[in-house]
């Protein structure tokens, strides 16, 4: 495996940086198509996690409207609450023993090639109301709906590409293939799910934060299938107005197909929110969003006995 090691502060984990799990194209529908370079961050636990057949997996990747943000970096740029950044979350959870990836995909401006397997059920209905906002933000004129869903279908795509890289070097990574929980923020969470239930990328968990499925691809894609694996869905009482409706719809469809889901509207919040934010009053629930992943998590990637 390329790329720069160094030990980040604050976690005692050890950061590997830049590491190219795959190649896929962007300037698609241009003059210039091209091949770039696909990478990802990797969070190692403390020597002192270190255990015989591997550590179990967290694999996230940034929020940004498919627009902006990046693996170091997703926090908005914005009046009002931060979110913690999924690098942030990469290295919370690497110090307490998962072996985390923050993970770099294509985005919409950078014209990516979708690929040939597609999520969308329906592009046309795919909402974007944060999407044209955050357009407006970076001086970009309107998005037609196929660069819209372009750039959908690839972040799927580069998700699923990188959940096989994490499976095909297990060994060297000190993972256990059975235990790789994925998920993300925002626009990550989405491609997360995507990759998940419309790609059947092979995973044990799903944590989306503030994201979503589709309502189309909810009813296409999640069936309460065999291997289909359980969901943590976080959703702010004032959320976006696409998510307050698709997260409670997401929570409805998975519990009436037999899918483990596990559901916490967290209240006096919109979109962005920090891990340290409270959760409704629960006398046996966690208190925290991080500690509702982290509980989520030690329920879900428990060791299967030999």
């Amino acid at each position: 495996m390329d790329g720069q090691s160094n030990t980040g502060g604050g976690s005692a984990c050890e950061v590997t940086r830049d590491v190219e799990y795959s190649r896929a194209g962007i300037g698609f529908t241009g003059n210039d198509p091209r091949q770039r370079a696909l990478r990802l961050d990797i969070y190692h636990p403390p020597a002192s996690f270190r255990e015989v057949g591997g550590r179990p997996a967290l694999i996230l990747a940034f929020g940004g409207a498919f627009h902006r943000g990046s693996k170091e970096d997703d926090t908005v740029k914005e009046d009002g609450p931060k979110n913690t950044p999924v690098a942030e979350y990469c290295r919370r959870f690497a110090a307490r023993g998962y072996v985390c990836f923050s993970v770099d995909y294509r985005l919409i401006p950078e014209d990516p090639d979708p690929g040939t397997i597609p999520v969308l059920v329906n592009p046309e209905n795919v909402p974007r109301s944060r999407l044209d906002v955050v357009r407006r933000m970076m001086n970009l004129p309107p998005a037609t709906s196929e660069m819209v869903a372009n750039g959908i279908e690839a972040a799927a795509a580069d998700f699923t590409a990188a959940i096989g890289w994490v499976r095909a070097n297990a060994i060297p990574l000190a993972v256990d293939p059975a235990r790789i929980a994925v998920g993300g923020f925002s626009a990550g969470g989405r491609s997360a799910m995507h990759a998940v239930f419309a790609r059947q990328a092979e995973v044990a968990a799903v944590v989306c934060i503030s994201g979503y499925l589709g309502l189309d691809e909810l009813e296409r894609h999640v069936t309460g299938a065999a291997g289909e694996p359980p969901v943590l869905a976080l959703w702010g009482e004032d959320d976006l107005d696409y998510v307050l409706e698709q997260a409670p719809a997401l929570v409805a469809h998975a519990r009436a197909v037999g899918l483990p889901v596990t559901a916490h509207r967290i209240p006096g919040v919109g979109h962005f929110y920090p891990a340290t934010t409270a959760l409704a009053p629960s006398p046996d629930g966690p208190g925290t969003v991080e500690q509702a992943i982290e509980a989520f998590l030690a329920s879900t990637l428990q060791r299967v006995p030999a």
